[in-house]
């Protein structure tokens, strides 16, 4: 493949053509706007100093005349010197702006207008010390004489060649001012020119990309994705290309014989190996299963079991005990096994919870959610009697819709697990409030807290903190919390610092709606 012909090069040539192009026009344009800086900088540096010079000499003079009136029109007793001293002043005012005139650089017409201006004004100046020569010598009517005719023609004179000045400074400025506006004009033109002649080059680019390179990449990227599909019978164009675009195609004509070779191949092992995962997805299944009931069992179990063997040694060491007591602790021991018994259809209502659709073992109806609370505190105070349970649950019934049965089981997971998890069982407290339509419950413990990094995770199944060290647990019980608080249209939320406590809230509904987003428990467990 010659170089030429590939899609780079011709790219690459190109785009380089066009930047020379830009940069063209882009030199042109910066060298238009260079003599409009010129002029600029002529306008100002030249023009309009000029002006404000003129200007200046123009009202000193002005001034000048009208302080030769105030000496010759004045009273007697009027202040002769401080009107010398504004005599002074002028003069001093006038050479200076005579000095800034002169400073800046002048054609002929202009220097020979201001050499017969300053002739005038020098003639203008001699009157008027003549007049104040004879105003001095008491010769009041001499010197206004003079004041109204040499010394009035002089000042006439020297004030027309000032507005000859003026007036061919003013034009001379707006001619540099014209030329300016052209040259900025041109520039603009010039620009504009570039700025079009790029978009329409930019667009021929485009299509040109578009045309030889964007359309056949889509088509081979479509025929692609209909080999990866399994269709075979396609048709590749683009082969007899000599660039890039054509090694592509006939690379994807390989690639097609290839992949219909393999698909012949394979079809042999596809019955075989649709059975083998049949197999692994059902032995995986009762896999799950089996260890989702031992995890249960193990964390559900141990509470019954612990009272029952509480009761049966206080009656082994109560060997002196009345009949009464005996009947007593007898009947707490049937009630810890009526309770054990109930805890096994909760648990295997838990694993088809967990494991199949929740919706299905889900059975709300009315019921006193403080009395409930009340009952599980009860139970873990027999369980637990280290432990310093609290209720903060008022007085009046909290009646709400739920499926009693999950939600004693979700809270006396939370009140073991805050036990269980503060040292030497510690202190619990559990509070409870009906506000309008949204009952609030929380436990709270004083124990070893969790990990921020673990909290995130808190709710998956099987996930369990970084700091529970031998602790024995199975990673299921703040999953069905979550799992039950949400199929009640509800929410639980966990506020916690490491080696500082932990809180559970969880918030429900008074009336249970149907909940048609309940967690796919298969989503939850990959």
């Amino acid at each position: 493949m010659s170089g030429f012909k590939t899609i780079g090069s011709r790219l690459t040539a190109s785009f380089l053509a066009l930047l020379c192009i830009l940069i063209g026009f882009g030199l042109f344009g910066l060298a238009r706007l260079e003599g409009f800086n010129e002029e600029s900088i002529e306008i100002r540096e030249r023009w309009l100093k000029t002006t404000r010079y003129i200007g200046d000499l123009s009202n000193y003079t002005s001034d000048f005349r009208a302080l030769e009136g105030a000496f010759l029109l004045s009273p007697p007793n009027a202040d002769a010197a401080g009107l010398k001293q504004e005599r002074d002043r002028l003069d001093e005012d006038i050479a200076r702006s005579e000095r800034n005139f002169e400073a800046i650089a002048h054609d002929g017409p202009e220097i020979a207008e201001y050499t017969r201006f300053k002739r005038s004004w020098g003639d203008y100046r001699a009157e008027f010390d003549r007049a104040l020569n004879l105003l001095a010598a008491q010769d009041s009517a001499g010197a206004r004489a003079i004041y109204l005719a040499a010394s009035r023609k002089t000042f006439a004179q020297a004030s027309e060649q000032l507005e000859q000045l003026s007036e061919r400074n003013n034009l001379r400025a707006q001619e540099a001012g014209d030329r300016a506006g052209a040259a900025i004009l041109e520039a603009w033109q010039f620009i504009r020119g570039a700025i079009i002649f790029s978009c329409l080059t930019g667009l021929a680019l485009l299509l040109y990309i578009t045309r030889k390179v964007s359309l056949p990449l889509r088509d081979l990227s479509r025929v692609m994705r209909r080999l990866a599909g399994g269709e075979m019978d396609i048709e590749i164009s683009g082969g007899e290309r000599a660039d890039e675009l054509g090694d592509m195609a006939r690379s994807v004509s390989v690639f097609r014989a290839n992949a219909v070779e393999l698909r012949l191949g394979q079809r042999g092992l596809a019955s075989q190996a649709s059975m083998l995962e049949e197999k692994l997805a059902h032995e995986r299944m009762l896999s799950g299963q089996q260890r989702n009931f031992i995890s249960m069992a193990s964390h559900e179990f141990r509470t019954p079991m612990a009272l029952i063997d509480g009761h049966a040694q206080r009656l082994i060491n109560a060997k002196d005990s009345s009949p009464d007591d005996v009947v007593a602790r007898a009947r707490k021991i049937r009630v810890a096994v009526k309770r054990m018994s109930v805890m096994i259809d909760r648990l295997l209502s838990s694993c088809r919870l967990v494991d199949m659709n929740p919706e299905l073992y889900f059975h709300p109806q009315e019921f006193d959610m403080r009395a409930l609370l009340h009952e599980v505190c009860k139970l873990h105070r027999e369980i637990s009697p280290n432990a310093v349970i609290c209720e903060e649950l008022g007085y009046e019934p909290m009646r709400i819709d739920g499926d009693r049965n999950l939600l004693y089981q979700v809270f006396s997971n939370l009140i073991g697990n805050a036990v269980k998890y503060s040292p030497g069982g510690g202190w619990v407290g559990v509070s409870a409030s009906l506000t309008g339509d949204v009952l609030s419950a929380s436990v709270e413990d004083k124990g070893i807290g969790i990990p921020k990094k673990d909290q995130e995770r808190l709710f998956e199944r099987y996930h369990r903190g970084s700091n529970v060290g031998g602790i024995v647990g199975a990673g299921i019980g703040l999953f069905l919390a979550k799992l039950v608080a949400e199929l009640h249209g509800g929410s639980i939320d966990v506020e916690s610092e490491e080696n500082q406590g932990t809180r559970f809230t969880i918030s429900l509904p008074r009336v249970v709606t149907a909940n048609q987003s309940a967690i796919d428990p298969e989503a939850d467990a990959a």
